[in-house]
């Protein structure tokens, strides 16, 4: 559901604060919000920059690697006050959660694409057969020496099962950001499938081997097993690019310095880049595999991404960690993450 935030319009002059109701500025933001994000920037950003770090997703004290430093720069000094006498309003609030049937209107809106995607994660079948599946082929393939199988931990049901639950919560997580970002980010329905089906597996690895390395052991067994079958309307030849995102969840950016990533079209790879960004982020807030983020209400302005999580308990840990991990959304937005838990009354609040 869709709602706007900047309703009345904001005007900053002379550093007093004032509402206006100014017609034309809601329409200056909304121009602004769609500038692209350019291909060649995200280029020059993989190609140019060395890796850094910073704290891993599992909380593991490894560090991140970093690249496109260089490239798309947040603008940490920029402020939300224009010049003197300019009007900004905010872009609308994309609220996300179970709020579909707090407006009559939208009881009677045609369900959309992506409607339709989150109805097919509900599906517990999706869990149940990709411990199956990886089961299965980790049979067949016990027996073959220097194997992907062979290299693997001890593999529980339990622990596949609960990666596979986290993923579904990740993925819808990921659906509610993709539809708040979708038009900066130039990212089409297709994207959104593969977002989603990157989510649903990228903790296969963790399950499969423990934590260390494990973005890059999932992104080898999405690859390897050919018995893990695609949902979403999603081929087999989409298979690379789902492994890609899984492999990108944490740790290091996409880069040209990664063979994989070097590899696909130029279109490819900007989309890619900016369905990471939001996994890395959607993965951080269900930090402790709790689902204990349940809405959220997303807020975009010229500088600055505000995300407000709601939740039955505390979810700070998830906004703190969201935090972190969203350096790389920040870098292709081009301005500053905001994430906070919101208070329970004003979960329902317009």
């Amino acid at each position: 559901m869709v709602k706007s935030a900047g309703k009345n319009g904001r005007s900053r002059r002379s550093g007093t604060r004032t509402r206006a109701g100014r017609a034309g500025s809601a329409e200056e933001a909304a121009v602004s919000m769609s500038e692209n994000v350019s291909v060649e920037t995200l280029e020059i950003a993989a190609d140019t920059s060395g890796e850094s770090t910073s704290e891993s997703a599992c909380g593991n004290g490894h560090e991140e690697e970093k690249i496109c430093e260089n490239g798309m720069s947040r603008d940490a000094e920029t402020t939300e006050n224009g010049p003197e006498g300019e009007t900004r309003e905010e872009e609308p609030a994309v609220d996300a959660g179970t709020r579909a049937e707090a407006s009559p209107a939208s009881a009677e809106r045609v369900p959309g694409d992506l409607d339709i995607l989150r109805g097919k994660l509900l599906c517990e079948e999706l869990e149940q057969n990709a411990v199956e599946q990886m089961f299965q082929w980790m049979k067949e393939h016990s027996a073959e020496e220097e194997s992907l199988s062979a290299n693997l931990g001890e593999v529980s049901g339990t622990a596949l099962l609960e990666a596979v639950h986290h993923g579904r919560h990740v993925a819808m997580l990921s659906l509610f950001l993709f539809e708040a970002f979708s038009r900066r980010f130039e990212l089409d329905i297709r994207w959104a499938r593969l977002l989603a089906q990157a989510a649903l597996w990228h903790d296969l690895g963790f399950a499969a081997g423990g934590r260390r390395r494990h973005h890059k052991r999932s992104m080898e067994i999405i690859e390897a097993n050919d018995r893990l079958s695609l949902s979403f309307g999603l081929e087999d030849s989409d298979r690379s690019l789902v492994a890609l995102l899984a492999r990108y969840h944490r740790r290091a950016w996409p880069g040209m310095k990664h063979r994989r990533f070097a590899a696909l079209s130029r279109e490819e790879r900007k989309g890619l880049c900016g369905a990471a960004a939001i996994l890395r982020v959607a993965d951080a807030l269900d930090y402790r595999h709790r689902g204990a983020v349940e809405e959220l209400r997303v807020t975009l302005r010229r500088r600055t991404v505000r995300l407000v999580c709601f939740g039955a308990e505390s979810c700070r840990k998830e906004c703190r960690r969201a935090l972190k991990k969203g350096d790389f959304l920040e870098s292709l937005y081009g301005g500053r993450l905001e994430v906070e838990q919101g208070r329970e009354g004003d979960r329902d609040v317009l």
